[in-house]
């Protein structure tokens, strides 16, 4: 089997020719695409060709910007498109949201919270914020049939995906000090469901004229 260093990048590049394909095909979608999700495609490329093209480079140290940068941003998204497309959220919980995103995005690039455990808690809060939004998706298929497949299948790997990095991020530590040898399986399968969250997207993206929003 090929060793963990070498799945990961193959992994990354897999991610990146996915959402360069899937940049391509909103191009072709035109005026039929939605701007939102546009936006979010277009933001998790660049941030997802920048960390390869860093990665390659070996220039680890700017992970320190880039990364609250993109955590930043795809929780604004997240929060935008549930709004949007998903279900109104309401505005007092919304810029609850902004608030929480802006101050953790601040005292990330300050060097503020140079302590690992407050940039651990704004990763976990992050994820746990989106995983509520997820599950009151839920809540609300159950009491309206008849919702977009589109959405709902999103809506599944959203979950899933956001569920398993908050769990990641909670006991990081503790397979670092006390089982390494299962960080790189952990580290591999979160990369193989980011794919196919980005899939959903892409997906969601194509079908955009067919949604009922």
């Amino acid at each position: 089997m090929p060793p963990y260093n070498e799945l990961s990048f193959y992994l990354q590049f897999t991610i990146n020719i996915t959402l360069l394909t899937g940049f391509a095909l909103f191009l072709r979608r035109g005026k039929h695409a939605r701007k939102l999700l546009f936006i979010f495609l277009l933001g998790e490329l660049l941030s997802e060709l920048s960390d390869l093209i860093f990665r390659l480079m070996k220039f680890n140290t700017v992970n320190i910007y880039l990364y609250p940068l993109s955590q930043s941003f795809g929780l604004l998204m997240m929060t935008e498109i549930y709004n949007t497309y998903f279900f109104k959220i309401p505005p007092l919980l919304r810029w609850m949201i902004y608030l929480f995103t802006g101050t953790s995005f601040f005292l990330s690039v300050t060097g503020i919270s140079s302590s690992s455990s407050v940039t651990l808690y704004s990763n976990i809060i992050t994820d746990i914020i989106i995983c509520g939004l997820a599950a009151v998706y839920f809540l609300y298929v159950f009491k309206n049939p008849g919702i977009d497949k589109n959405l709902l299948t999103v809506n599944v790997f959203i979950f899933l995906f956001f569920s398993i990095e908050s769990i990641i991020s909670t006991t990081f530590d503790f397979l670092i000090h006390h089982h390494l040898q299962w960080v790189a399986p952990v580290w591999l399968f979160r990369g193989v469901l980011l794919w196919l969250f980005y899939l959903a997207f892409i997906n969601l993206g194509w079908n955009t004229g067919k949604m009922k929003v």
